[in-house]
């Protein structure tokens, strides 16, 4: 009994020593700590690791990370861009309109606006007022201008409007669609609109896009809100001593993120959807045709040439705006290669050297932002 008691005590201080061995090693684990990896025989397969979930990429492949403005990039390309599109300021737009344009009036060098097609009096008479004279308007899911006349697809979807003195209305080509390249207006009971070209935003010197900033006073046209879809429009137009006091009513319309103003909705002049005409026939085919020349696929059978991509230059002016309203990223190709403004002037003449108002630039022209896909709403005068 005696040696059983000596051999119980025995194992019970060989186990309190044990447990002070082991105590300094327990105090010193992580619990979270999952302990060393497991062993795997030599030459068996390790069992790889869990895909992601559905929709995660790997981390830090930038590949599945979106970029600042919500696209998801690659390493060659951002997924979001639209390679078959043309910017509006693409250097095409200075060749891929000469066969259409040039039986039906001139090209010029202006010394304020650039390069400029002038359409010929001849056929749109000395009155011509850019989306007011021959044509009218019809709605998509926007109001789209149909021009009567058969190059009407081109400058009155791409491209800028400018009033010059002693040449007229005149037209700086740009290469991206628009149903109309217009601002919007409206009285407070939308009982009669008006709408305006918009400004450039930018000219061409020598082949090299260089950005115009300076104010513009908007050149307006209204009418009735019951004659807006009139298909002989420019009979029903305001005229005369009329234009002040309803010019007075009108005002501009939300912009849209800082561009065009928002044009009025049908419904709000009285329009319900059985009322509103949609293109037909050869207004029909025109515009498909000028849709069809703002992709490169498909523009590529009219004779286009494939969009391109490279720097370009801006100038600003004192008491102008800094920047051009609209657009996001760098400023987008002009004139095929990269030139300072400064170089652009020297190198190809005067700078859009004028506003309207005979202003020159008293600052050294500066880089600017992406050719606007919108306008800017320029000054206060009426028609």
């Amino acid at each position: 009994m005696s040696m059983l008691w000596g051999a119980a005590m025995s194992l019970r201080r060989l186990s309190w020593s044990g447990l002070a061995l082991l105590v300094p090693f327990v105090a010193g684990c992580d619990p979270t700590d999952p302990g060393p990896p497991p062993m795997y025989p030599q030459g068996q397969l390790v069992p790889p690791p869990p895909p992601p979930p559905p929709g995660a990429g790997a981390a830090g492949d930038p590949s599945a990370a979106p970029d600042g403005n919500g696209m998801y990039t690659s390493a060659e390309y951002t997924i979001g861009e639209d390679a078959d599109a043309y910017d509006d300021n693409d250097p095409s737009a200075l060749t891929d309109f000469h066969q259409t344009l040039d039986a039906h009036g001139t090209w010029a060098d202006d010394p304020t606006y650039g390069t400029v097609w002038v359409p010929s009096a001849g056929e749109v008479g000395p009155d011509f007022t850019p989306y007011a004279s021959g044509g009218h308007w019809v709605y998509d899911t926007d109001y789209t201008w149909v021009s009567d006349y058969d190059w009407g697809w081109a400058p009155f979807h791409y491209g800028r409007w400018v009033l010059i003195d002693g040449r007229g209305w005149s037209w700086i080509p740009g290469r991206e669609y628009r149903g109309a390249w217009v601002s919007w207006g409206a009285d407070d009971g939308y009982g009669y609109v008006g709408w305006y070209p918009m400004a450039p935003a930018f000219l061409w010197f020598g082949g090299v896009g260089v950005a115009y900033t300076f104010a513009v006073g908007p050149r307006w046209s209204y009418c009735g809100r019951g004659d807006v879809f009139s298909p002989v429009l420019g009979t029903r137009l305001v005229r005369g001593s009329a234009t002040a006091s309803i010019g007075a009513r009108v005002h501009a319309l939300p912009s849209v993120n800082g561009m065009a103003s928002r044009s009025p909705e049908p419904s709000k002049l009285g329009y319900s959807a059985a009322q509103i005409p949609h293109a037909t026939g050869a207004a029909s085919a025109s515009l498909a045709r000028a849709q069809q020349f703002s992709r490169a696929s498909t523009a590529a059978a009219l004779g286009a040439h494939a969009p391109t991509r490279t720097a370009a230059t801006a100038t600003t002016a004192s008491g102008g705006r800094s920047g051009l309203m609209g657009g996001s990223g760098a400023m987008g190709a002009a004139g095929g290669r990269s030139m300072s403004p400064s170089t652009a002037m020297q190198n190809h003449g005067q700078a859009p050297a004028q506003t309207p108002q005979k202003k020159r630039p008293q600052t050294e022209p500066q880089a600017a932002p992406h050719p606007s896909r919108g306008g800017r709403s320029g000054g206060g005068h009426h028609r």
